[in-house]
């Protein structure tokens, strides 16, 4: 039932697409796309490229504490990872434990050591965010006069995103909450099925091993600002990619509003609706650049390719390394 759903989600989000080509004009979008340079076209794909690979280079330092694990390994699992969050509608975050068990099989690091490091590595990667969101607000309030609706829309993605990293935060280094969070949805899934009772000590077990993980990575004050550092390179790489696409189109704009934009994107992905924010994610890039003066078709072919680079072609290559690796995610 849940392949059903994941493809009937995935068909809605590509109707959405459609439906954004079709009002665009698709002959318009068609015409945008002639004439994009393939130079900043292929330095995009770059941008890609070395984002992954600092993405698995800074998971690589978190599992240091644990086991030293090689770098193609890390890349495999950000992949894997990458598939699995881009074909399932849970807030980004569907392919973290299969990237965590994937590491588990292939190099041996505990489940929950792995997934610590998984949580750490999506708490690093929200430091930045709230930097850029926090930057772009005062940039465009302060020297720009910019439109009640955008400084709403950046005031509420910053607050969403202090939100969630408070709730990660609490529930990771508070051990009593964690098992309560736990012990609660424990009781409401067995309401479904009496099975869960046997495995009750063996996922409290997991909870605490989980949370002195995250105290031995906290520990690390060296590899973290390390991580962190990787990080800030990460969302500049991000950032860059749907820059160069621009570019590839001809069109001029502020760096800052690249930063915005992008920013958003992110945010709306984490709402659990669409598999990988397909339609969601496409739709606020179209109204960000529409409000940002593009032209409608322009603003429609700025977000097709850069979720092709994006979505559907790390949903290619993750596709791959998941039949290459499935001896290890059965």
């Amino acid at each position: 039932m849940s392949k059903v759903r994941s493809i009937i989600l995935l068909l809605v989000g590509v109707s959405i697409l459609f439906l954004m080509v079709h009002l665009a004009g698709a002959a318009d979008v068609a015409d945008v796309l002639r004439k994009a340079d393939v130079s900043f076209f292929a330095l995009a794909l770059l941008c890609e490229g070395l984002a992954i690979l600092l993405w698995a280079f800074r998971w690589r330092i978190l599992l240091s504490p644990f086991k030293s694990v090689s770098l193609r390994n890390t890349a495999k699992g950000i992949l894997i990872g990458v598939f699995f969050n881009n074909i399932t509608p849970v807030a980004r975050a569907g392919g973290e434990p299969f990237r965590a068990y994937y590491m588990e099989k292939k190099e041996g690091v505990p489940l929950e050591d792995a997934f610590a490091t998984v949580t750490i590595d999506r708490i690093l990667d929200s430091v930045p965010f709230m930097v850029i969101i926090t930057a772009s607000l005062a940039y465009f309030v302060i020297l720009l006069d910019i439109s009640l609706r955008i400084t709403i829309i950046l005031c509420v993605a910053l607050f969403l995103n202090l939100m969630l990293l408070s709730v990660v935060l609490y529930f990771s280094f508070n051990l009593k909450a964690a098992k309560k969070l736990m012990f609660s949805i424990l009781r409401f899934v067995a309401h479904f099925s009496n099975r869960l009772e046997k495995y009750e000590s063996r996922i409290e077990a997991a909870v605490e091993q989980y949370h002195e993980a995250v105290r031995t990575l906290s520990s690390q004050g060296g590899d973290l600002m390390k991580s962190l550092s990787i990080s800030f390179g990460f969302w500049l790489l991000m950032i860059l990619r749907n820059y160069m696409i621009v570019l590839a189109l001809g069109y001029k704009i502020n760096f800052m509003v690249i930063m915005v934009i992008q920013a958003m994107s992110i945010l709306v992905g984490i709402v659990p609706f669409l598999p990988g924010g397909l339609g969601s994610i496409d739709g606020i890039m179209v109204f960000l650049f529409m409000s940002f003066k593009f032209p409608a078709a322009a603003a429609v072919t700025v977000s097709l390719l850069d979720r092709f680079v994006s979505f559907w072609m790390m949903m290619g290559v993750g596709a791959v390394v998941v039949f290459v690796e499935r001896q290890y995610l059965k």
